[in-house]
């Protein structure tokens, strides 16, 4: 099913626009020849031996062969479903990887390892990339050692690799990563621009409208991406990983209809009937009811953002026609009209992306 069909697209700038977006080059199968690679990418602090978030939940639910975190298998890779789960930079790479997110770009290398291996054996690869945070970073690191790949291999026609990044969170505060980062070597510089990346089909970027105190460090990442991918940008409820938590309400269950929908639609097999799953997986008739309700509440809210150009924010506006993009979807897919105009001035979106 292709339930997000209404994207938020940004090529290869920081200007926001909306269109209806195609399919070609992110869908699934089982094609002779093929593998379909799931990869999933914690927060910072988060286990991946236990269920803290959805992102442990989702390497849960995915039905694939599971290769180890550390690139070391003396397994016989063929044509099939695998996936690999990495725990968060801190966890792995303790006091380092919380302060600096060293451990992403290892991290990466084990992914590029294992696609390495699959097209030594001739398969083709559709890699499905989810990822949380600094995790979410990560995906933005991927990209960029996939160009490098791409360019020493020239294997492009034979990989594809699509990316959920869920709050993407480099750790800099957005004033120092502007002004005194002269030589770009924070995480926010380092991650801005995958824009030559040549294999990305298509990339969803979700953020959380709700603020963390700035000391905290947690303004999100807003990317530069290939003119040529299918970018889909969209703001949500919640605040950053507390939207991926566990238990059901209308910030979770959104965000797992989202990630869902994400992994089934590129090709990746789920299994959505285990006991914490089938609280969060809500049919689509429900989730519209909750993100009405939510679209009832006025709560306006500003959230800074890293971009390459300046002044960018998420917002949450009093009132809005639609809630954000995945509602104005949903209600398409369910053939219902959103609630009436509150007038000429009213924003088409509640929770959306301003400068």
């Amino acid at each position: 099913k292709h339930l997000w069909r209404s994207a938020c697209t940004m090529g290869s700038g920081p200007s926001l626009h909306c269109r209806a977006m195609p399919r070609q080059g992110s869908g699934g199968g089982d094609g002779a020849g093929e593998v379909t690679f799931t990869v999933l990418m914690e927060g910072t602090s988060n286990p991946m031996n236990a269920v803290t978030t959805q992102i442990a939940l989702f390497s849960r639910l995915c039905i694939a062969e599971p290769l180890p975190s550390d690139g070391k298998t003396e397994q016989k890779l063929s044509a099939g479903h695998y996936k690999v789960s990495f725990a968060g930079c801190g966890v792995s790479h303790g006091m380092v990887g919380t302060l600096f997110a060293v451990g992403l770009r290892e991290q990466c290398e084990v992914i590029c390892s294992y696609v390495d291996a699959f097209l030594a054996e001739g398969l083709s690869v559709k890699l499905n990339f989810v990822g949380l945070s600094r995790g979410g970073i990560g995906g933005l690191y991927l990209a960029q050692q996939l160009t490098d790949f791409v360019e020493r291999r020239g294997v492009q026609g034979n990989l594809v690799a699509n990316l959920l990044l869920f709050d993407p969170v480099p750790g800099n505060l957005v004033w120092m990563a502007r002004f005194l980062d002269w030589g770009g070597q924070m995480n926010t510089n380092q991650a801005m621009d995958v824009s030559a990346c040549p294999v990305l089909g298509r990339v969803v970027v979700l953020y959380p409208y709700e603020p963390l105190p700035a000391i905290s460090f947690h303004a999100p990442l807003v990317a530069t991406f290939p003119k040529t991918c299918q970018v889909e940008a969209d703001v949500i409820l919640g605040c950053h990983q507390g939207a991926l938590w566990l238990r059901p309400q209308a910030d979770t269950c959104l965000s797992f209809a989202r990630i869902r929908d994400f992994l089934q639609d590129c090709g990746s097999k789920l299994d959505c009937s285990k006991s914490l799953a089938r609280e969060l997986n809500v049919p689509d008739t429900h989730l519209a009811e909750l993100l009405e309700e939510e679209l009832g509440r006025a709560s306006p809210q500003t959230r800074c953002a890293h971009a390459a150009s300046r002044g960018m924010s998420i917002v949450r506006h009093d009132r809005g026609t639609y809630l954000n993009r995945s509602h104005e979807a949903l209600l398409r897919r369910l053939k219902q009209q959103p609630r009436a105009d509150a007038g000429s001035t009213c924003p088409k979106y509640m929770l959306d992306f301003a400068r």
